[in-house]
């Protein structure tokens, strides 16, 4: 069985990890800075093995706190990360095993993977890139949208990203990458990728359906990272894991 600690117990994603941690999972302890009572004055019990982090990017003075003196590991879905927070990821993997995703879907990672195959393939289409998410959402563009645009930058240097379009803009130069925002209702993630090219398009979407794709995906990093030495870990760590050992499990 994997222990397991939630920081952001209160919050959405950290009551599905709690509600989906169910055989192979024990959790052992909650927190959250919201709540008096949950917040992180001491090490996470001895038990613990990986602490699950779902929260906010201003919480993470609390969670470095919380993982200060200790060597457990962490797997993090938060996103809206800046450059304190990326400082801290680098710091804790240090001493412990960081597993870090802005999606904590297989299926965004195979939307990467087939993005990067159609702007190497498809050279010359102006990209264009959709997020949607629900409305109470509050960083922009997603997590999943960023990383994307970052691989399609790799792939297509020079690519310069518009933040959506108002007014007498003029016409689309052959270098943007068009990024749009929606926010409404409860949608748990939506990403589409248009290539517009002359006489035809193509685009590839992924849609999650249930927010329990996230926390799922959460508990399969942490059983993943358990007892890993120290480092930064990502999708591309779990899924060639997961291909490689499909036939032992």
């Amino acid at each position: 069985m994997i222990r397991i600690a939630v920081f952001g117990s209160e919050g959405r994603m950290g009551k599905l990890v709690r509600e989906e941690s169910g055989d192979g999972f024990g959790v052992e302890a909650c927190y959250d800075v919201r709540s008096p009572g949950l917040s992180p004055d001491r090490s996470p019990p001895p038990e613990v093995q990986v602490v699950v982090d779902f929260s906010a990017a201003d919480a993470w003075a609390d969670l470095d706190g919380l993982l200060k003196g200790t060597d457990v590991a962490l797997v993090s879905g938060t996103t809206g990360l800046g450059d304190r927070q990326r400082e801290l990821l680098d710091a804790w993997a240090v001493d412990r095993a960081v597993f870090w995703a802005a999606n904590m879907s297989r299926g965004v990672y195979v939307l990467r993977r087939l993005l990067g195959m159609a702007a190497k393939m498809l050279d010359d289409a102006d990209i264009e890139l959709v997020e949607t998410h629900h409305k109470h959402k509050t960083d922009s563009p997603s997590g999943t949208a960023v990383r994307i645009a970052e691989d399609l930058g790799e792939v297509r240097p020079g690519l310069q990203p518009v933040y959506g379009r108002e007014g007498d803009c003029g016409a689309r130069r052959p270098h943007e990458l068009g990024i749009h925002s929606l926010r409404g209702g409860d949608v748990p993630g939506d990403h589409s990728v248009g290539f517009f090219c002359r006489g035809e398009s193509v685009t590839l979407r992924h849609s999650v359906t249930s927010r329990r794709t996230f926390a799922l995906g959460a508990l399969r990093a942490a059983a993943f990272v358990a007892g890993r030495p120290p480092g930064r870990y990502g999708m591309q760590d779990l899924i060639t894991y997961l291909e490689r050992n499909k036939n032992d499990t």
